[in-house]
């Protein structure tokens, strides 16, 4: 009788056990279900955070990119940004633009970016501006306007590009002025012209090649 007794005893004892074991493991789910869920919660948050950030970021820019346009563009789509375009005929040229917008027309139209104290658009803007449009149009085909910008800032922080609407040279005066540099260069009997700008001729890499006393 006693023995029933202490086997009885037994008996409930080892289903009390069992039964903690179960409690314990069903809370040790829960507590790991409950922290993979807070994981996860937080990785959302920090991913929605990283990307409402690069949206403002985003977002800025292109105010920014906008704001800088000319006044002419302001309904222009931006197509082209700080891309390079080579052509080999008729003439090879290698032309790296700074911006390239689309009119609602379909029209291509190039701007160039200069920060200096002047506030002017120079000849070397042009032939810039010229170059990049016949490399633009030998390379894709698209129409680009004989007309582009030269966006002027002053070296200050706090200082906004100015417009400077130009006129492009034709693609045949482009192909002359390179056939000419061509000429000079080799030594050809073609002279070159001094600069009208005295600062542009002493910068020039060519420069110890003139005669000094007729630059």
């Amino acid at each position: 009788m006693a023995c029933l007794a202490s086997s009885n005893a037994h008996g409930v004892g080892g289903d009390s056990d069992g039964a903690s074991v179960l409690v314990r493991l069903a809370w040790g789910r829960q507590v790991s279900a409950l922290t993979w869920g807070v994981g996860c919660a937080v990785a959302i948050v920090c991913l929605a955070l990283v990307i409402a950030r690069r949206q403002s970021v985003e977002t800025h820019a292109a105010q920014a990119e906008r704001a800088s346009r000319p006044a002419a563009l302001r309904d222009a789509e931006l197509v082209y940004m700080e891309r390079l375009f080579r052509i080999s005929t008729p003439v090879g040229l290698v032309a790296r633009l700074d911006r390239a917008y689309r009119m609602p027309s379909g029209l291509l139209v190039l701007v160039e970016f200069k920060t200096r104290w002047s506030n002017q658009p120079f000849l070397s803007d042009v032939i810039q501006l010229s170059a990049q449009r016949m490399t633009v149009m030998g390379q894709t085909g698209q129409s680009v306007a004989s007309y582009g910008y030269v966006m002027v800032k002053a070296p200050t922080r706090r200082a906004l590009p100015i417009a400077h609407f130009v006129k492009l040279m034709t693609g045949e005066q482009v192909v002359a002025l390179v056939r000419r540099r061509e000429e000079i260069l080799a030594g050809r009997g073609v002279l070159p012209r001094k600069s009208s700008s005295l600062k542009t001729c002493d910068s020039c890499a060519f420069r110890a090649d003139c005669d000094s006393g007729d630059r």
